[in-house]
């Protein structure tokens, strides 16, 4: 190993985790890639093999030492408490980098860092959940705890209300012309004992559910109002949790970044939670970010050691 200083980030997902490394020019060193974790579901010793796995490989393959890391971003699936936070920290920790050179945070968290405070980030996915960075650098959350309670305007969120749209016609309560018969093709559930069937054995593998979220987009582009319906409750609650992180954080003038596949890809329900965002919020300056979480990371972790 020899004494060179660097500069690292890490996107680490519950599939996959990235690790990118350059030196003190900017210039590029290594990118890196290898099986992910989330530490609230893995836990603290499989999450310490991940990271490792990761981590040591390549900075031996480098001929770097963890304790002539100038900064590190670590941006984490799971890491959603104080608690997690130590856990991740003392991983790192033991590998040999320096506390004082060490950031550890949700990887959602990470695009907050983008800009000049105070931030905030929505994200849809499966899942979702928005923070809020003030202008003292506190950190705020709001939603994305569990699918079952929380997860509000997510992609398991539309998922679940396809279901219910589709049971609602099935039973002679609603209608949803072009849904309807999207959802039967491609699902093959066309009768409600189905649909129940399928609800009971999937409704804690929220990915089952959220893969229907494309057809309620698909059906909303083709003018069906039930799933434009579905689009308008999943931007109202988005925007709820966009409305409540900015009222913790009692500040006017955001940066709001829009992330996660729907926010992405969903022109429908990002266009309505843009709106919401606008009319609600105070000179709000609103985009989807265009590097990625890595990248972001990596900018965090140069910017921190430029400021410590």
């Amino acid at each position: 190993m020899n004494m060179t200083g660097y500069y690292a980030g890490l996107d680490v997902g519950g599939t996959n985790g990235r690790l990118k490394v350059c030196g003190t020019t900017g210039n590029v060193l290594g990118e890196f890639t290898a099986p992910g974790c989330s530490l609230n579901t893995d836990g603290a010793e499989k999450s310490r093999l991940r990271y490792r796995e990761l981590v040591m490989p390549a900075l031996k393959e480098l001929k770097l030492s963890p304790g002539c890391c100038l900064g590190i971003c670590v941006a984490a699936s799971g890491i959603d408490s104080p608690f997690h936070e130590l856990e991740c920290r003392s991983i790192f920790e033991e590998m040999g980098f320096l506390p004082d050179k060490l950031m550890v945070m949700n990887d959602c968290e990470v695009f907050l860092y983008l800009t000049e405070l105070p931030a905030l980030v929505i994200v849809s996915g499966t899942g979702s959940v928005c923070f809020g960075r003030d202008q003292n650098g506190s950190i705020y959350r709001t939603g994305g705890f569990n699918h079952i309670i929380s997860d509000e305007g997510s992609g398991f969120d539309l998922g679940l209300k396809v279901l219910k749209a589709v049971a609602n016609d099935l039973s002679g309560r609603g209608k949803s012309p072009i849904l309807t018969p999207l959802f039967i093709k491609s699902a093959g559930l066309d009768t409600l004992g189905k649909i129940d069937d399928y609800i009971n054995a999937n409704l804690m593998e929220k990915s089952q559910i959220a893969r229907f979220s494309l057809l309620a987009y698909q059906a909303a582009a083709s003018g069906d109002e039930t799933a434009m319906g579905i689009h308008r409750e999943c931007a109202d609650a988005l925007w709820g949790l966009i409305r409540d992180t900015a009222a913790k954080m009692k500040t006017d003038g955001l940066n709001l970044w829009l992330w996660g596949s729907l926010l992405v890809k969903n022109d429908i329900l990002r266009g309505m939670v843009e709106e919401k965002a606008r009319n609600g919020l105070h000179q709000v300056r609103i985009a989807i970010p265009r590097i990625t979480a890595l990248d972001a990371a990596l900018q965090a972790a140069e910017k921190s050691s430029l400021t410590r």
